[in-house]
């Protein structure tokens, strides 16, 4: 998407009928941030940063508007190669992260230019200060009862999980775009399935997930083609008693997996270890319990894998209000390490 975009949408806008007082729906938010990791020798670096986003859409004129989002973050203390909080370059960087046309069309939504996605394989991942962000074309559609299809054409990417955080970088190496379809099927009562694909230079991936859902209990299952040579699938089970939630989740791999362009969809992750790794035949096993009470949230979660690391993550969440929360949450992965991130975000 050109620098130009929001100047040459707002000139489109004008041309399909604009005539009345432009008027914006914004948002913003201001985070806070601190993380510090200490290394399997014991050695520990800390950043501390400010940042936050700011966010404006137009009102749409015969079904379209555009918008955009700018994400910002600065280091206060500490510039010691935190990837979750700085650049590629160990510095705070600000970025246009969202700068699309959006066009609705009935009960299909279009959009081109940078935004947020969120899909199995390529998703948001906010774990840090800026999440990923994508560039190119989406389509929703929802005409069919109870469903809702996805198609998305992505070449671009940055934030979080990209190599050089604070630009846009070519989502393969051949420039070429990932193509991406979803189906999502809500029809059968207390019941979600869903079935995507997606085609890369090397490779097509097929992701399909089931879940029942009530009150008391949830259970889900996955499955993964990564190639034909590389599967896994999964279990989940889920029992809520009073404040109380109680979570179990089992990861099988025949071959090796990818999370690909983001945290990925599998249910055995941890905050920071998955079942992604160069290995064979991977194994993760997950349990959690969380109490919530009022504004408050305590979570452990424990995952074990048959290769590499376990990841231990102690979580601590305040909703002081509706515009303002805090988080902590320390990661124990044994031989890999120790990380602690502390959040506050005020949203207006």
């Amino acid at each position: 998407m050109k620098s130009g975009v929001i100047t040459l949408s707002l000139i489109a806008l004008s041309a399909i009928g604009f005539s009345q007082e432009l008027e914006l729906k914004t948002t913003a938010n201001v985070r806070a941030g601190a993380i510090q990791i200490e290394n399997d020798a014991g050695e520990k670096s800390t950043t501390v940063a400010l940042g936050g986003s700011l966010g404006a859409e137009t009102k749409a004129i015969n079904g379209v508007s555009v918008g955009a989002t700018f994400y910002s973050t600065n280091a206060l203390f500490g510039k010691n190669d935190e990837a979750m909080f700085l650049s590629s370059t160990n510095r705070g960087y600000s970025i246009v992260g969202e700068a699309f046309i959006k066009a609705q069309l009935g009960k299909t939504t279009i959009k081109a230019g940078r935004q947020i996605v969120d899909t199995p394989y390529a998703d948001s991942d906010d774990i840090g200060m800026i999440p990923n962000t994508f560039e190119g074309y989406t389509l929703v559609n929802q005409d069919i009862d109870d469903t809702t299809i996805i198609l998305a054409s992505l070449d671009k990417w940055s934030g979080v999980d990209t190599d050089q955080a604070e630009k846009f970088n070519e989502m393969q190496d051949s420039g070429d775009a990932v193509l991406a379809g979803g189906v999502i099927y809500e029809g059968l009562e207390n019941t979600t399935l869903q079935a995507w694909h997606y085609k890369l230079d090397n490779a097509s991936f097929t992701y399909l997930e089931a879940g029942y859902e009530t009150d008391d209990f949830s259970v889900a299952g996955q499955y993964t083609d990564q190639d034909n040579s590389n599967r896994a699938f999964g279990l989940m089970g889920v029992v809520n008693m009073g404040n109380f939630t109680f979570t179990t989740a089992y990861n099988k791999v025949n071959g090796t997996v990818v999370n690909s362009f983001g945290g990925g969809p599998f249910f055995t992750s941890g905050e920071d270890h998955t079942i992604e790794i160069d290995e064979i035949d991977q194994e993760g096993v997950l349990g959690s319990i969380e109490y919530s009470k009022d504004k408050w949230s305590l979570g452990l979660t424990h995952a074990h894998f048959k290769v590499g690391e376990d990841d231990t993550d102690y979580a601590v969440s305040y909703a002081m209000s509706d515009n303002f929360a805090l988080d902590v949450i320390y990661s124990d992965m044994y031989d890999d390490g120790k990380m602690t991130r502390v959040f506050a975000n005020y949203n207006f």
